[in-house]
């Protein structure tokens, strides 16, 4: 059983990308949080038959974590669906990230989250946007839905949570790949992949 989570952000066309300096408190993720959303689907890590369901457990999950704090829903937008699906395919495929390693980059195309977003058709000729981009691997007991959201929310301490909880955010994409993104998980069984993408964008 492992994770593997990461963070980037873009803003204004700067990047800026790494860990984010913040002292996270661990909040445990309330019991009504995992009511609201397909339970059965949170608690399974995803496959070719319950793709979209992974999908939908992840993006209600996150938006009960905003609700519940008095945040608006983000609203699904197809281009950062887009860039999170072909980003997390190519994880699986690759299977470059793991300890040390940038989850963001990569490593056959260089592409980063600013320029997948981007090629996929998000926010054209802004007057301001801000995007950014999580990520997040597991097998075993750790590659479902809840799994992702708990570690992003409630065990990073680089700023996962922040992203999640961002009240200038406005729109979301997300992918639950199945696999595993690293090679230590490479045949692991209920492995999940997941890579979830922020906007927000005035024209």
């Amino acid at each position: 059983m492992n994770r593997h989570a990461s963070l980037t952000r873009t803003a204004r066309n700067l990047a800026v990308a790494g860990a984010l300096s913040a002292a996270l408190l661990p909040v445990s993720a309330a019991p009504a949080t995992a009511a609201a959303c397909d339970a059965a689907a949170a608690a399974r890590a995803p496959s070719s038959s319950n793709d979209v369901a992974s999908r939908n457990a992840v993006i209600c999950l996150i938006n009960a974590q905003r609700t519940q704090r008095g945040l608006p829903a983000l609203t699904t937008n197809q281009a950062l669906t887009t860039a999170a699906q072909q980003h997390s395919a190519a994880a699986v495929q690759l299977k470059w990230w793991g300890p040390g390693k940038d989850s963001h980059r990569n490593p056959q195309t260089g592409s980063t989250p600013q320029s997948r977003i981007k090629a996929a058709g998000y926010c054209p000729n802004p007057r301001s946007w801000a995007v950014a981009e999580i990520t997040y691997t597991g097998w075993g007991g750790s590659g479902t839905p809840n799994a992702a959201v708990n570690w992003w929310m409630n065990v990073s301490t680089w700023g996962h949570r922040q992203i999640i909880l961002d009240p200038s955010m406005r729109e979301i994409g997300a992918w639950a790949q199945p696999g595993s993104a690293d090679r230590a998980g490479a045949g692991a069984s209920q492995a999940g992949t997941y890579v979830v993408t922020f906007g927000r964008c005035q024209q």
